[in-house]
């Protein structure tokens, strides 16, 4: 298998991928001075009317792991500091009844104790592991939703796509056999109730009382598959086979459903955005899957093609953009990444940027130029 030329030929250097990393940490300070002591959650499209939480709402823990990755990056005391009072201000979402707990708490403080050894982080990671593991349900072999930070009313009967490959990390990280032993089950729920034979996924399912039952069509909705691209590997790192097998399925169906760089936010809409931020995490998945098999090369130039095209697309602000760019856009901040597909109403979707958005993208420019291990995002 290999790239078409005419993609290969656009590929970003690493100097282009540098560039586009301190662009985005320019970004990040405006943003820091925009929201000040409140966790900044999202901005529609390229503008600066950032929706802010005091608490951090699900999103939080992607806010501390955008500094820890700086940190990791510029090697800034100032930088690491910042994302330790960030991770601290996260303690209040411990107790919440939720399973995005694990995406708070993986990002916004397991990454600190991983990167840089913060006692702090390592203690607040431990109690968020506790907690996490109390809501682990031996009836249905899993940790559910829950009800709070965006559950639903069936939210203990109920797993979700989006927290997979957080929760088994998070468990994972621990020193605790029980917490492996509830993460490895997890895992094989998942498996069950939201996977299909081609490789694509269901983004969620409820426990009807005999078994889960699947809320939606397997496949449609990208930043879900890329979500569970992502699982899997995480998955096939810890325990080798079928999760390998699944994980290269899986990832198989989203280049043969969307061949495009620039996915839509689900398949077989007419009326459907774009949703880069599905590609950005469908990359970090591929680049993760890269160092678990042979042929890993060619996934690690796939998801090179995808980054290079949403950098160089209009979802992204500041990059050349003396070339093809609006006067709107010369005049908006750079290093704005828009490209994040997300329910801002009851029954509105738009495009916005994004804490996790932001994250997600800078950590897969920093693995493509080998400053981190794409298996930690």
């Amino acid at each position: 298998m290999s790239i078409p030329h005419n993609a290969a030929d656009q590929l970003l250097s690493s100097k282009e991928m540098i560039d586009a990393l301190e662009l985005m940490f320019r970004r990040m300070d405006a943003i820091n001075a925009i929201c000040t002591t409140d966790f900044p959650l999202y901005s529609s499209k390229n503008t600066n009317a950032w929706t802010v939480s005091s608490g951090g709402s699900w999103m939080g823990g992607f806010w501390g792991a955008c500094w820890w990755l700086r940190a990791k990056l510029t090697e800034s005391a100032s930088d690491q500091q910042n994302a330790a009072d960030i991770c601290q201000r996260l303690a209040g979402k411990i107790p919440v009844d939720s399973g995005y707990r694990s995406l708070i708490f993986w990002y916004g403080a397991a990454l600190g104790e991983i990167w840089f050894r913060d006692t702090q982080a390592r203690a607040l990671t431990r109690k968020s592991i506790t907690a996490l593991a109390h809501s682990f349900n031996p009836k249905l072999n899993c940790i559910p939703l829950g009800a709070a930070m965006g559950g639903v009313s069936t939210g203990h009967q109920s797993i979700a796509i989006d927290n997979f490959a957080a929760l088994l990390q998070l468990l994972t990280s621990g020193e605790q056999n029980l917490h492996y032993y509830m993460a490895q089950h997890h895992a094989e729920t998942m498996l069950t109730a939201c996977r299909r034979h081609n490789g694509a996924f269901h983004a969620s399912a409820y426990f009807d009382g005999r078994g889960f039952q699947p809320d939606d069509q397997a496949g449609l909705w990208s930043r879900g598959q890329s979500w569970a691209m992502l699982g899997l590997t995480r998955a096939a790192a810890l325990w080798g086979e079928p999760y390998l097998t699944h994980a290269k399925t899986a990832c198989e169906y989203w280049q043969h459903s969307r061949p495009g760089s620039l996915p839509p936010n689900r398949l077989g809409q007419l009326v459907s955005c774009d949703d880069p931020s599905a590609a950005v995490i469908a990359s970090i998945a591929m680049l993760s899957l890269a160092r678990l098999l042979p042929e890993g090369e060619y996934w690690r130039a796939y998801a090179h093609r995808q980054i290079s095209v949403i950098i160089r697309s209009q979802y992204f602000i500041g990059f050349k953009q003396d070339t093809g760019c609006s006067e709107n856009q010369k005049n908006s901040s750079t290093g704005v990444f828009w490209g994040c597909c997300y329910k801002t109403g009851q029954n509105e979707e738009e495009l916005v940027e994004s804490v996790w958005g932001n994250f997600f993208l800078m950590a897969a420019l920093a693995a493509l130029t080998g400053f981190i291990n794409p298996g930690h995002c």
